[in-house]
């Protein structure tokens, strides 16, 4: 939102290599679980990482891996990884599917170019995120296309724990206001599960370029007059502490299948 101003398994979830927190979810009323994997790569490696990936994603084209896999490279070194899941116990049927690809690949091919892409990594970590249409901001007619959009905010925020109730009252008030005010640009929140520090959420928010986000949130900061500002405190309050992340969609390292989702 707006910045108020076991091995095996390892391996598998590897192999999903965003979020967001994902391709962005369509203006739909139901929430979305996402498994991210979170990679931070050394960025005198970028390339080799990203060579080895695309060997990668070639694999998983050839074989028929069926999940598919929305990939963000932050600009701090980091590539989130997001892949949508009915439920938790799909992750079963992601390893499932990783097992399978091992077997046409040949296991020694598989564990090699997993090699080669973990090598240039720093840390990895696998998280869970739901996306809460509840308390996202879908404006009727937003102000860019699809094909317009080439950079992306990630505002995490840890809530003061027992807050949650009042942080998500907020977002729904923030919701109403950028109605009001005929806001057309919107933003996504994500809650955090598994695999991170709860409580926390993700706002997440795009534009066309770093210059063009900025002029947006400047021009609905300018928007929201007093009510925005009182709005803002009552948010922060409930805040305990916040990291924003920038960086851009990677459509050629993302991955979709050929045949039915699993």
């Amino acid at each position: 939102m707006k910045a108020v101003k076991p091995a095996i398994l390892i391996s598998a979830l590897f192999a999903v290599l965003v979020v967001t927190p994902a391709g962005l979810p369509a203006q739909s009323a139901a929430p979305q679980l996402y498994l991210r994997g979170d990679f931070l790569v050394d960025v005198s490696r970028a390339g080799e990482y990203e060579a080895a990936v695309k060997d990668l994603l070639a694999e998983l084209a050839k074989h028929g891996f069926p999940f598919r896999i929305d990939v963000y490279g932050t600009d701090d070194g980091h590539y989130y990884a997001d892949v949508p899941l009915k439920s938790h116990a799909d992750v079963d049927s992601v390893l499932a599917a990783w097992e399978e690809l091992g077997r046409k690949m040949g296991l020694p091919n598989q564990r090699a170019l997993l090699d080669r892409i973990s090598a240039c990594e720093v840390e990895r970590v696998f998280q869970f995120w739901t996306y809460r249409p509840d308390i996202s901001f879908l404006p009727e007619k937003e102000r860019l296309k699809s094909g317009e959009i080439d950079y992306y905010t990630w505002d995490y925020v840890w809530i003061v724990p027992g807050k949650e109730a009042e942080f998500e009252a907020c977002n729904k008030e923030w919701i109403v206001l950028s109605k009001a005010k005929a806001a057309r640009d919107p933003f996504f929140t994500y809650a955090g599960g598994l695999g991170v520090k709860v409580p926390v959420y993700v706002w997440v928010e795009y534009g066309k370029s770093a210059a063009d986000y900025a002029a947006t949130e400047d021009e609905f900061w300018n928007s929201m007059g007093e009510e925005g500002a009182a709005l803002s405190k009552r948010t922060r309050a409930v805040i305990r502490t916040r990291e924003s992340k920038t960086g851009r969609r990677r459509a050629d390292l993302s991955f979709a299948p050929t045949r039915g989702q699993v």
